[in-house]
Order: structure tokens, then sequence, then C-alpha cells
């Protein structure tokens, strides 16, 4: 899997001319296999890169998604909540050890994508818990805490109090039963740092979010800047930086760079640090000589680490040598426990050093619940990776192309009238979320991999002259999105952004691979992230061979019950996802622009959502891989 930053193609050939390639840190040692009984440790020892220490150092999460039990069958990013808790109380010890300051952000979306968030109503009943039970020092909101009334309630009513006033949702409202409307959290958090003394200004904002629940409301960030309150905010007396975080892409999307023209017109010099989420992606981009802003991935897959250097405390703006350069250093690190023990100078095992108390006891938590909610039940052995963007579709390990060939064709309508007609079945590619990875397939891989519950419908007897034209419609958009933001389909997009219209898939593998060199690829047995951004490509504390990335289609399509012998049926029903409804009229009219839209009815098709379709046909692949355990 691989990140990109602007004009990347061009910087890449730079990168590869100076010869500027990562070097691999002097760490190595043997992976110890991780405080989780179920996973497996990584299969060869890891040298890693390690993170550097600055005089304000951040550690940052975004896009959590419910995944505190980690990637049970992904030792990459295996750790879990506890581990994290563990990792930050070391390092906020090792800061006041060197009397440098540490600060824990998370960039919200909480919800949505794992069942120990999902299998709870509402979604994150347990998961938020858990996630409170970790010393962070300042959190967000995300656009996954406001499409459901009731999870935009959970956050006012019990999240942002426990943060007693570090939960800021500097854009983002909530309506009181009286019809009245508060920030969810608070719109600013003024604080001075432990050791370093420095006076920080921070604010959490949300990107221009449309589709919340009707219970919130989220102003347009060009908007609220604007406003009295976050004037006044900027021109406190006494302000050493200012810290914007929240759920924004940090790149080519808008909402961060009001934000920053707004301080900018006030403070001409000032440091300030960005941290963004939404987009899925590991990056970090430079505003100017005194800021920048980090983005730490997605799914508990990446800890961002960032150090700066050279704030100077009390200092006047209008010092002559006050607007000198800072220095940053910035690492994304695998979520594992090798990793995360290593960077906090600890060791694993029974009698490591680890593994704290507090961690301890969050991890067992965690495995309570995930037995109480029954997340561990198998429903049968998956016998190879099926993976979306990292597989060539179609093909063997595509997971599209085995829910195309495989898996839609066993839906079945509620209307028994309709058994046995032809149709095409179509699904968008953002209606799965996640890899499925082989090895055992639980409850919880049902809410991974595809965690959506939308109802399927149909257009029945549609000429197939016409709706065998759909899919190239569909395809030929620029996007169809589950949500304002299908993560799927926006990674992909942003990936294109960064590289420009001249992006070309096979010639970035290319560069990728001639980076690291055969010897580098030959040696490096584990794969994952290889991040670029605008501080080239050591960012990953983990060196990695990268994925191949493949482009995915906005939709695919299953024939079911057509003629035997191969002829076309002279109509079928068409069948879709109800999220589709828009996209797919769209289609019908510009294949059939004598046919009003109106005229096209939609009707209810029932039949299990994708997730339970997935599950039966894992359980006919049997439960070999169970025995094996014992």
């Amino acid at each position: 899997m691989v990140s990109f930053y602007r004009n990347s193609l061009l910087l890449l050939s730079a990168l590869v001319s100076n010869a500027l390639l990562p070097a691999v840190a002097d760490a190595n040692q043997d992976v110890f296999i991780m405080q989780q009984p179920s996973g497996a440790p990584p299969p060869k020892t890891l040298p890693l890169r390690r993170i550097e220490w600055g005089q304000l150092n951040f550690i940052s999460t975004t896009d959590t998604h419910g995944w505190l039990a980690g990637h049970l069958l992904q030792p990459s990013y295996a750790a879990d909540w506890g581990d994290y808790a563990s990792f930050i109380e070391h390092i906020k010890e090792t800061a006041d050890e060197k009397g440098v300051d540490v600060i824990v952000v998370d960039d919200g979306d909480q919800h949505d994508g794992n069942g120990l968030s999902d299998a709870t109503f509402p979604t994150g009943e347990v998961s938020q818990e858990i996630l409170m039970m970790a010393p962070i020092d300042l959190m967000s909101i995300g656009n996954h805490e406001l499409y459901q009334c009731e999870v935009t309630q959970q956050t006012y009513d019990k999240v942002a109090p426990h943060f007693d006033g570090r939960y800021l949702t500097s854009n983002v409202e909530i309506m009181l039963s009286n019809g009245s409307w508060v920030h969810i959290g608070q719109r600013s958090y003024r604080f001075t740092t432990k050791n370093q003394g420095i006076n920080i200004m921070a604010f959490g904002f949300l990107f221009d979010f449309k589709l919340n629940c009707n219970n919130s409301r989220v102003s347009e960030v060009e908007q609220v800047v604007q406003q009295a309150w976050f004037q006044s905010a900027i021109r406190e007396p006494g302000i050493d930086m200012f810290l914007v975080f929240g759920h924004y892409p940090i790149r080519f999307w808008p909402e961060m760079w009001a934000i920053h023209r707004a301080i900018r017109a006030v403070h001409k010099s000032i440091p300030i640090q960005y941290f963004g989420g939404h987009s899925h992606v590991r990056d970090f981009t430079v505003l100017d000589s005194r800021a920048s802003a980090l983005q730490a991935g997605r799914f508990l897959e990446t800890v961002g680490w960032l150090s700066i250097e050279g704030i100077e405390p009390g200092k006047s703006e209008d010092s002559p040598d006050y607007a000198k350069p800072l220095k940053y250093s910035r690492r994304y690190l695998d979520f594992n426990p090798y990793s995360l023990s290593f960077h906090s100078n600890k060791t694993l095992g029974p009698d490591g050093t680890f593994g704290t108390e507090n961690g301890k006891a969050i991890s067992k938590i965690i495995d309570d619940y995930r037995q109480e909610l029954n997340l561990t039940y198998p429903f049968g052995c998956v016998p190879t990776d099926y993976l979306l963007e990292k597989a060539k579709y179609p093909g063997p390990n595509s997971l599209l192309s085995l829910l195309e060939d495989h898996v839609l064709q066993n839906l079945v309508s509620d209307d028994k009238t309709l058994h046995g007609n032809s149709r095409l079945i179509f699904i968008n590619s953002g209606s799965l979320r996640y890899d499925m990875y082989g090895g055992i397939f639980t409850v919880d891989s049902g809410y991974i991999v595809s965690p959506f519950d939308n109802a399927w419908v149909y257009i029945p007897s549609i000429p197939y002259s016409i709706a065998k034209k759909i899919l190239a419609k569909l395809n030929a958009l620029d996007h169809i999105f589950m949500e304002l933001t299908t993560p799927i389909s926006r990674t992909m997009t942003v990936r294109q952004q960064n590289l420009g219209e001249t992006f070309d898939i096979n010639v970035m593998n290319s560069l990728i691979s001639a980076m690291s060199g055969p010897e580098d690829q030959e040696d490096l047995k584990t794969t994952g992230y290889v991040t670029i951004d605008d501080y080239g490509m050591d960012g990953d504390d983990t060196p990695h061979k990268p994925y191949p990335l493949y482009y995915l289609p906005n939709a695919i399509a299953t024939e079911d019950a057509f003629p035997s012998d191969r002829s076309e049926p002279d109509s079928v029903d068409v069948v879709f996802l109800d999220f589709m409804k828009p996209f797919l009229l769209d289609a019908l009219t510009r294949i059939d622009s004598s046919t009003p839209m109106e005229e096209w009815k939609i009707l209810e098709y029932g039949g299990k959502p994708v997730k339970e379709l997935i599950k039966d046909y894992v359980r006919g692949w049997g439960t070999e891989c169970l025995t094996d355990k014992k």
C-alpha cells in the first residue's frame, strides 16, 4: 500500500537519481509473539527506523472505526488498544525524563467498521468506553459520529464530558431537547505544556460534512474562521503555538487551508501544527517553514509520531529572529506490539516491561467484550486472502471477483414470484470496507468486510438491451460513494489526485520497486505501507515490500438465471443496493433518454445484506482451520 505526495512522479524520479533512499536504522531485534494469544508474529526480524524526539512531540491516531482489538489476522497491525495505552504511558514517562512534552490526539471516526463498535445499539456503546480508557489528551469528532442521531447523542452525553473540555468540535453542534443548539464539545482549548511551558491554543474541526443526522449541524469551516469567537481566540495574547486537529484530509481539501489563511492573516509566522484524517492515508505535508500537517492512516494500522524542535516559549513575534524555520521529524508506526514496545524502549514476553497494569486491563476488557458480543463465533475458514485495491480485478485474489463470481447469485428475494427470473445484480465497490484475509472468518469478520446493512431493491423487467449498458455507465462516473466519502473509493481518489492527471499505476509500481532495489525487495518479507510524503519516503518505521496498487471499478454486476444456451434474455430484473438508486437511475436516463426517470419503478426486493451472503458462502469452505488450531 502506497501513499503519495504532490507531483509524485517527478519527485520519485528525483529521489532515485539523487539516491535519497530510506536508511534502515540500527535496530534489529527478533520479533516476539504479540500479547494477543490469537496473533502470530511477523515472519522475520524487522529493522525499524527509530522515532526522533524533539522539544514538543505528538502521538496521533485517526479513523480507528472500532478496531480496538487490532487486526487479528494481520501481524503487522495486531496490537490492541491496551497495547496502545501502555505505549502512551511509557512515552509520557520518557518525555518527563527528557524534560520535553508529548501530546496525544485522536482525530475522530471511531464508529462503523468493526464488530466491537458495530455489534451494539447504538454503535459504540462498548467501544467508546474502551476508547476512553487510554490516556488521550485531545479528541475531535468525525463524520461517523454524526450519521446516527443516537451516536451523536452518545458522543455529547458520554464522550465529550469525559475529556473535560478537551473534546473539541469547533464547527459541530447538537440540538438539545429544548430546541437550542450547543457545541458537542468545546470550540477551543488553551493550555500550557507540562515541561517546556509552551502555551498552546487548540481547535478541533470537521470537514464540511452534509449527511449528518438532523440532531446535529456542521458549519462550514470557511465561515467559522470568520466568526467573532474564532477571531477573538486567535488574537489572545501570549500564545506560543496553534494546534489544529480534527477530521479533514491534509492534502487538496480546502478546509485546512481556510484555517491556515485565517491564522496567518493575524500571525505571519507563529508555529501551527495540524493533524487530520478521513481519507485513510498516511501523509505529512508542509504548509510553510513553521507549519506542517500529519495524518495517521486508518483502522489502527498506524500510530502517527511527530516531533518539533525550535519553538521559543514566551518570545515575541516582533523579535527579529522569531521566524526561524522549525525542525520536524515524522514517523508512521505499524500498530503491533513489537513496534510499540521498541519505540518505548520496553520488552515483551511474560517477564517483559512493556505491558502496564492499565494496558493489560484494557486488553482483558476487550477480550471479554468480544466473547460477550459473540464476535469470535466462527463461520468457516477462508482459504486465501481476498483483497480490494491490493489485488487485480478481475482476478483470483480479488474480493470483488469473489462476490461477482460466487456470492451475489445466492441472493434470494423475499418475493417468491421473482425466483428464477433472469437478473443483473449490482453492488458498488464501496459496499466492501476491508480485505478478507485467509483464516478463521468470524462474526467480527463480517462487520469488518462489509459493515453496512443496506436493503436490496430492484426495477423489474428492463429490456436487456438497456440493462446490459448500465455497468459501463456506472463505471464511467468519477465515483459511487456509499456515503459522502466511502473510504475505499475516497482513498483511491486521493491517490490519483496526489499523482496528478498523468497518473499511471504501472509506472508508479515500477518506480516504488526500483527505489527499494532488488536486494532490499528480496530481503523484505513483509508487505505493507510504503509512504511517500513531503519529506520523502523514510517515514514508515517498518520498511516493507509495497503492495501493488490497482484500480477498483465503481461497481460490479453478476448475471444470474440467464438462458442455458448463453443467449441474451429479452429482459432482466435489475437488482441493486438502495443507496445506489440515484446513480443507477442516472445511468438509465443516459442510456434511454426517451423514458422519464420517474417511470422507472423501484420496488423492495428483500434478501440478506452483503455481509450475510458472504458468511453463508464462507460456511461452504468448511472449518478445517479450526481443527488445526486445536
